[in-house]
C-alpha cells in the first residue's frame, strides 16, 4: 500500500513558539506515489492576533495589513488537522513546524498533532557527507530550479521536490520509512 506524504511549510512572525510567535501561513502538498499532487494542496493565510516585526516581515513579505483580515489559527488550525488525517508530514526543519502546531493546538483546544513525520535534513545528511544543510542549498545541490522564497507553498514546493529527490538517491520512496519518527509534542 503506498504512503501519503504531506509536504508542510509555514510562515511565522518570528522563531520562538514558546516567546510568542506565532503562524501567519501554513502551506501543504501532498505526494502519492512518487508524485507531487499540487492541485490537492492546502494554504491559508493567519491572522496571528500579534504584531509582525518589521525584520520579519523583511524576510517574507507578509505585513500586519496582509493578515489583518484572514482567518484567526482558532478558524484554520481545525481545517488544517483534518486535511493532515493520517499523512506522514515532511518538512525541512519540521521539528519547528511542529512546535507551532502544537501550540495552535493548546491554543485552539484541538487535539494535537501525532503523526509520523520526516526531516528533510536528516535525509540530506545521508546524501550529502557535508552542508551547508539550507533548502536553498540542498535544491541547488540537487539541481532543483525552484528557490525557497520564504513564502508556505513556494517553500513547501520546492521541499516535496528535495524530498522526492532525495529518495531517488537512497532507493526510493518506499525506504523513506526508516528516516520516520513519531511526533509526540
Amino acid at each position: 500500500m503506498k504512503k501519503i506524504y504531506l509536504v508542510i511549510d509555514t510562515e511565522t512572525t518570528g522563531s520562538s513558539p514558546l516567546g510568542g510567535d506565532r503562524i501567519l501561513e501554513i502551506a501543504a502538498i501532498p505526494i502519492y506515489g512518487n508524485k507531487i499532487l499540487q492541485n490537492l494542496s492546502f494554504q491559508s493565510l493567519v491572522n496571528p492576533l500579534v504584531l509582525i516585526p518589521a525584520q520579519i516581515t523583511g524576510i517574507h513579505g507578509l505585513k500586519n495589513e496582509d493578515v489583518s483580515q484572514e482567518p484567526t489559527m482558532a478558524e484554520v488550525f481545525p481545517r488544517f488537522r483534518d486535511y493532515v488525517g493520517g499523512a506522514t508530514i515532511v518538512g525541512h526543519n519540521i521539528v519547528n513546524d511542529m512546535t507551532f502546531f502544537d501550540i495552535a493546538s493548546k491554543e485552539t483546544g484541538v487535539l494535537p498533532l501525532t503523526n509520523n513525520y520526516i526531516d528533510t535534513i536528516d535525509i540530506a545528511h545521508e546524501v550529502f557527507s557535508e552542508g551547508p544543510y539550507s533548502l536553498k542549498s540542498i535544491a541547488k545541490r540537487l539541481k532543483i530550479r525552484d528557490v525557497p522564497t520564504h513564502r508556505a507553498m513556494d517553500d513547501a514546493r520546492v521541499t516535496a521536490k528535495v524530498f522526492l529527490a532525495l529518495a531517488r538517491r537512497l532507493g526510493g520512496i518506499s525506504e523513506m520509512i526508516k528516516y520516520e519518527k513519531k511526533w509526540r509534542g
